[in-house]
């Protein structure tokens, strides 16, 4: 697998669901804290950061070589770091920054050790999409930005800042004195065959359910059908949910159609939004059903507190080929009870 994470900051409520999504954040709250704008499309959302002591921090697994692509639109200049990378004992591999220039600066650790500096200045108060490519290693390793799918730019040498690890498993947004928003990110590590490389300008669009699907074997609350009961536009807990205590249970779902698509596909990421309700080991499955088969994803442990479950699918299982628009409106996507 490459393609990792996506998100379009559209099918959650900000600031409050955050935690659900993210593995950390901190909200200063107020008209100053982490706050919903309209996205760089309309219709859409997008994640604003006011004040420098405000993040969402995703953490993920150990990789050498990470690419993340984000939509941001900066209200204005000023030196300051907005994005990290860090190992798994918290301390920062990679920073990025934007200087009173408005240049993108990459730096070596916790901005201690300027590698590069972007030659074209970041657009301000408009959207632009930036992707970072980060390979650590004591030498050739390799920290580059892109603005717009063109290079701005590059450093080739030392990008390892720890003692002993080359590697990243955490991503940090940080607030900075001057606002700014994000939408529609991607992250890819560098394995795999597909999706390990730059993806370019990308959006993120929330597909949910509007129908039943082939199976209906959880017990609807709060509504008459099970699909009725995941429909809503932000999750509302304990009001409408489906629910089960019996292994291999399913649930899947007809979701509301992608709009055509001219570009790419690079995959589908699966958010199931779960917990369980007493003591004992509880985990899930997401199930994607095309053309008649079913393909399950990893088990993923439930807690007792609610939380986005994800699976990305990074290729149309049933053909072993990208998807296409056409394969995903036909789809059916939904969960199962493992164990």
């Amino acid at each position: 697998m490459a393609l990792r994470f996506m998100d379009g900051f559209d099918h959650y409520t900000i600031p409050a669901d955050l935690p659900r999504k993210y593995t950390a954040y901190n909200d200063s709250g107020s008209s100053i804290g982490l706050s919903a704008v309209t996205g760089r499309r309309a219709g859409s959302n997008a994640l604003t950061l006011r004040i420098s002591i405000d993040y969402i921090s995703l953490t993920l697994d150990d990789q050498g070589t990470w690419i993340m692509g984000f939509a941001i639109n900066f209200s204005g200049t000023e030196t300051a770091e907005f994005l990290k990378f860090f190992d798994n004992t918290n301390n920062a591999q990679a920073t990025v920054a934007l200087n009173s220039a408005g240049l993108l600066q990459l730096y070596r650790g916790s901005s201690s050790t300027l590698l590069a500096t972007a030659n074209t200045a970041i657009p301000i108060n408009t959207w632009a999409y930036v992707e970072v490519k980060l390979s650590i290693a004591a030498s050739g390793g390799v920290f580059e930005a892109r603005i717009n799918e063109q290079v701005v730019a590059t450093y080739t040498g030392n990008t390892k800042q720890s003692s002993t690890l080359a590697t990243a498993c955490r991503f940090q947004f940080i607030g900075r004195s001057t606002k700014y928003a994000i939408d529609d990110i991607y992250l890819c590590d560098g394995t795999g065959t597909i999706n390990n490389g730059y993806l370019g300008d990308c959006r993120v669009d929330a597909l949910k359910p509007v129908g039943s699907g082939t199976y209906a074997e959880f017990t609807p609350q709060g509504a008459a059908s099970n699909w009725d009961c995941v429909d809503e536009a932000t999750y509302d807990a304990d009001a409408t949910y489906n629910a089960t205590n019996v292994v291999g249970k399913r649930d899947s779902f007809d979701c509301s159609n992608l709009t055509s698509i001219t570009g790419a596909i690079y995959g589908v990421q699966l958010a199931t939004m779960a917990r369980k309700d007493d003591a004992g080991t509880r985990a899930l499955r997401s199930l994607t059903r095309v053309g008649g088969s079913d393909y399950e994803g990893a088990t993923q442990p439930v807690t007792t507190d609610y939380r986005y479950y994800t699976q990305v699918v990074e290729q149309n299982p049933n053909a072993a080929a990208a998807w296409t628009d056409t394969a995903i409106n036909a789809a059916e996507f939904g969960y199962k009870v493992q164990a």
